[in-house]
């Protein structure tokens, strides 16, 4: 390194520069890395130590300067009320032992408690209360400054809106108002794996990985989808603020701010700081280990380690911190890290196969999937065989070929995927797999929607594509159909007994019982699923319909809003657009399902099968009886505030009731329930003569619906 001309040590770093800054974009903008941990952290060393041999070059803008940012122009941002900063990170036992040694020398001292917990792999964030209310939640940003992503923090289930009455009474000072959490969010693999099966049902591409999956919902700008994608998080760190300016209470301000002698506001060690964090009803990891020495902080990172398989959540390494608050202050932090805890990495879960050859899958919505067939390996403790290749895009920015070597890796643990090409094993036999210009299955041409990346089969009665069908409709959150199995529906089909879903409703009892394997009993037993199929909860059977874009989650708004087929047959992009966990790209897609021939076909054929009841069976939460009485049908907006009970309150009588609540006016709006200070929606009703109704009016309106129900 040292006989290098400087010209030429100068553009390596300028280009290692450029390169880590590239993958720091990848990871924490756009959730789309293309390299691991462990390749970036090579990258980033080898700049460490180019800069470190000629400090003349070194630059205050360099990454190593500095942490990745995530900031997105579309949100707000805020500064941070201490910076927000990374741990640095270590891959081998050697690594904590020379971490272990600098903290003993930097204390002079050789009693060193540390604390061992989780390496969450997902998302950080900040969240602050005021007078115990949740107040505003910030992502990492730059580390100097966040997104402002409130709304989106609302939506999680494990943070509480609203504090117990005593809890200032959990921090050892007199008088506190204000606090900050700091956390990880992060997608539960059986969440993650859901949401996948429902977008697979959908003819979505699946998310990737549950980390990815986390960032990209936390910058999602409809709070409505975040809440329904299901986010966690576990809290590890917990400060005072002062409340005027937002920034943290240092020991120094905490006799200016409060009453008394002047006293410490944090708290002795990270172990309470953690139990109050749980009492004051906020999710913390339940590992949480202490050890006084290497050879107990080893077992511990080894224990996590071995618990990793069994765990609902990602994790990719340990989190090594020395427990005093005090002894952290006096190690203090470089520009990126803290001096007094390091990240423990494990080993990456990957493993290197070769591509013996790409096959295609064609789904129920006709969208043709690239699967890469595997030499068997050991991968997260299972075989994997199959890995998807979700798109020809991706196979086009991989350069992925037949003979490749690969790295395959487990997105979530759960769908096996390729990483990346091994370029430098290629022996220039391998060979490119070009997009179909037909089906594989019933040889009709393949078409690609404009603004899609998905190929599909265009023929809407291929076998492929109406086996799909046939199983989506018989799925456990469409119609349930019992005794109604993949292999039953496949001999269906070849034996020419169905074509598509209404000719289930046709299926005789003597036809069924001299199939091969089956009897009277099996045959009975379908046609009684088939009969119970009628009746289904209505979420159910819109879901069963199969329609672009309709998951369980949207189905059941769909059955509150329109508790009837030809209802939702005549229902607009627009009104659908209003109603929440939809938007206008989903309502826009159920307009055309039935619109479309297809679509209308589906439906007139169940019709004729007494598919459809007059009075479905509503959700759960909303099977109050919605007769004929005032509300039933008409769309409301109800704004202002309100003596009687919460707007959310009054929503939910509204829509129990059979009204449609949406959040803005518009010339479909029926009527506009307007409370004290009710604002520009009560100017634009007036402007479009809709009905208004003040508080007294909508009560009188409500006992009088009560009544007739």
């Amino acid at each position: 390194m040292q006989n290098q001309n400087p010209q030429d040590i100068l553009a390596t770093i300028r280009r290692l520069r450029a390169e880590i800054d590239r993958h720091n974009d990848l990871y924490y903008k756009d959730s789309a890395p293309e390299i691991s941990d462990v390749e970036f952290d090579a990258l980033l060393r080898r700049l460490q130590d180019l800069e470190a041999a000629h400090p003349e070059l070194a630059d205050e803008a360099s990454p190593t300067a500095r942490v990745g940012s995530d900031s997105d122009e579309r949100f707000p941002s805020a500064p941070h009320s201490d910076p927000m900063l990374s741990l640095q990170n270590s891959y081998d036992l050697a690594e904590v032992e020379a971490f272990h040694q600098r903290v003993v020398k930097d204390l002079g001292r050789s009693d060193v408690t540390y604390t061992v917990e989780p390496k969450m792999d997902g998302v950080a964030v900040a969240v602050r209360y005021l007078d115990g209310k949740l107040h505003m939640g910030l992502t990492r940003g730059d580390g100097s400054q966040g997104d402002v992503i409130t709304a989106n923090v609302v939506t999680f289930t494990e943070i509480p809106a609203r504090l117990a009455a005593d809890w200032a009474q959990l921090f050892p000072l007199d008088g506190v108002r204000a606090f900050e959490a700091r956390g990880e969010a992060y997608l539960k693999l059986s969440r993650f794996a859901q949401l996948n099966e429902e977008r697979l049902e959908e003819g979505l591409d699946p998310l990737a990985n549950p980390r990815n999956a986390t960032a990209g919902t936390l910058k999602t700008l409809d709070s409505q989808e975040v809440a329904r994608r299901g986010l966690s998080v576990f809290f590890y760190q917990l400060f005072l603020l002062d409340p005027e300016t937002g920034k943290r209470l240092g020991r120094q301000e905490a006799g200016n701010l409060f009453d008394g002698p002047a006293q410490e506001p944090d708290f002795a060690d990270h172990q309470q700081e953690m139990a109050v964090l749980r009492q004051l009803g906020l999710p913390v990891n339940p590992f949480l280990r202490t050890a006084g020495d290497l050879d107990s902080l080893n077992a511990h990172l080894r224990n996590l380690e071995a618990m990793r398989p069994d765990l609902d959540y990602q994790i990719d390494g340990a989190v090594i911190k020395v427990d005093s608050r005090l002894w952290q202050e006096r190690l203090g932090f470089t520009a990126k890290a803290p001096r007094w805890g390091l990240a423990f990495k494990f080993a990456a879960e990957e493993a290197v196969s070769l591509l013996h050859t790409i096959t295609l899958q064609v789904g129920r919505t006709g969208v043709i999937t690239p699967v890469a067939e595997l030499e068997p390996v050991q991968l997260a403790g299972t075989t994997v065989a199959r890995a998807t290749l979700h798109n020809w895009e991706e196979i086009g920015r991989k350069d992925i070929r037949q003979g490749d070597h690969v790295v395959v890796v487990k997105g979530g643990d759960i769908i096996p995927k390729v990483l990346r090409v091994l370029t430098e094993q290629r022996t220039g036999q391998e060979q490119q797999v070009l997009p179909p210009e037909r089906c594989p299955v019933c040889d009709h041409a393949t078409v690609q929607k404009e603004g899609e990346v998905a190929l599909r089969c265009g023929n809407p009665l291929c076998p492929a594509v109406t086996a799909g069908r046939l199983r989506h409709f018989a799925s456990r959150n469409g119609c349930d159909v019992d005794g109604l199995g993949g292999r039953s529906i496949d001999m269906f089909l070849e034996l020419g007994l169905v074509q598509d879903v209404p000719d289930l409703f046709q299926l005789r009892a003597d036809a069924l019982a001299a199939l091969p394997g089956w009897g009277e009993r099996s045959a009975q037993r379908l046609l009684a699923g088939l009969d119970q199929a009628r009746r289904r909860p209505w979420q159910n059977k819109i879901f069963a319909l199969g329609i672009p874009q309709v998951g369980i989650t949207t189905a059941r708004t769909l059955a509150r809003h329109h508790p009837q087929i030809h209802s939702l047959e005549e229902a607009t992009a627009e009104g659908l657009a209003e109603l929440e966990d939809i938007g206008p790209i989903v309502g826009q897609a159920v307009v055309d399902f039935f619109a479309g021939s297809a679509g209308r076909r589906l439906v007139e054929d169940l019709k004729a099968a007494g598919f459809f009841l007059e009075q479905e069976e509503l959700p759960r939460e909303d099977a109050a009886a919605v007769g004929d009485n005032w509300f039933a049908g008409k769309k409301f907006v109800i704004t202002g505030t309100l003596s009687e009970m919460t707007r959310d309150e009054a929503k939910e009588r509204v829509i129990r009731l059979g009204g449609k609540v949406t959040g803005s006016v518009s010339k479909n709006t029926d009527v506009l329930i307007a409370g004290e200070k009710a604002g520009s929606k009560l100017d634009k009703a007036r402007q479009l003569e809709l009905t208004i109704l003040d508080e007294a009016a909508f009560l009188e309106h409500l006992r009088t619906a009560d009544g007739e129900a």
